[in-house]
């Protein structure tokens, strides 16, 4: 793989179908979008678009470490130089809309009509982490069609906010004031732009913090819901602040879990003072679902 002389790269994988979400999180760093086609005879292809070249050896690392979780040899791996042409453009083009519960997601080019009692979620496939399509992000919009019937949520937290689809969604669904923080400023950018792109500017707020570091989060009154859609190690990390920023009787939804990793979280919460409500499982990614 050598270095570009244009100004957009490609980068391409191809993995058996069921390992298509790990190496999608696996992959969606390196770049400004990422989408998936079928390869044929059960093969998906992970493509990635970007703009800046990315550390091979870092891509190499990552997709390698992807493989072995899903017990796969590393496939390998193709970087090239694109012709001059508007990918992203193309990208947003192969992002049909599509409905989890009461949520409909779609494109910002979307020209249609949301169906009524569904709620609209507009993004594109960019820069930051967040389009409903991987089953992390699924599971935690499962668990707000689940807690939305019966749950007051006045006050609400997305932790490792990416895009800010959750915190968007908490918005809309409830008419919550909602805290947004991510420790990737790229990241809170993107998602400054999808909370005015969604008209909910007055009602969330996007914040660069490392956990609870931020004192938008470290002061603020309790939380009603928290969200934190991230990884295994963060989360049993921040189980004890966790609970002590939600009120009791609020709720917590845990994502970014594999199957077979959900044990040492529920351990770590339980400890905390959380009581396991549900378990919401999407392909081989684990939603947890907690009330204090």
């Amino acid at each position: 793989m050598t270095g570009p002389t244009s100004s957009l790269w490609r980068l391409l994988v191809k993995v058996p179908a069921d390992a298509t979400d790990v190496m999608m999180s696996a992959l969606e760093p390196f770049g400004d979008s990422v989408a998936t086609f079928e390869g044929g005879a059960g093969v998906t292809v992970v493509e990635v678009i970007g703009r800046e070249w990315p550390d091979e050896t870092a891509v190499s690392l990552a997709v390698a470490l992807a493989a072995a979780s899903a017990g796969l040899a590393a496939p390998e791996v193709s970087i090239d130089r694109l012709a001059p042409r508007d990918w992203l453009a193309a990208n947003r083009r192969s992002f049909p809309p599509f409905a989890i519960g009461r949520y409909f997601i779609h494109g910002s080019d979307f020209k249609g009509r949301v169906a009524r009692g569904a709620i609209g979620l507009a993004l594109d496939a960019g820069a930051a982490f967040g389009t409903g399509r991987h089953a992390s992000t699924e599971g935690c919009l499962r668990a707000f069609d689940r807690l939305a019937p019966d749950r007051h949520v006045a006050r609400a937290l997305d932790l490792g906010c990416g895009s800010a689809i959750l915190a968007i969604a908490i918005a809309k669904t409830w008419g919550a004031k909602v805290v947004a923080a991510d420790v990737d400023s790229a990241a809170v950018g993107v998602a400054r732009a999808n909370i005015r792109s969604n008209g909910v500017g007055r009602h969330v707020r996007a914040v660069v913090s490392r956990g609870f570091d931020s004192p938008a989060l470290g002061r603020a009154p309790l939380f009603d819901l928290i969200v934190a859609n991230i990884q295994l190690g963060p989360l049993v990390a921040l189980a004890g602040a966790i609970a002590r920023h939600v009120r009791p009787g609020g709720a917590v939804v845990l994502s970014g879990l594999l199957e077979g990793e959900g044990a040492d979280l529920v351990g770590a919460f339980l400890a905390a003072g959380l009581r396991l409500r549900e378990a919401i499982h999407v392909g081989e990614w684990l939603t947890l679902l907690y009330e204090r």
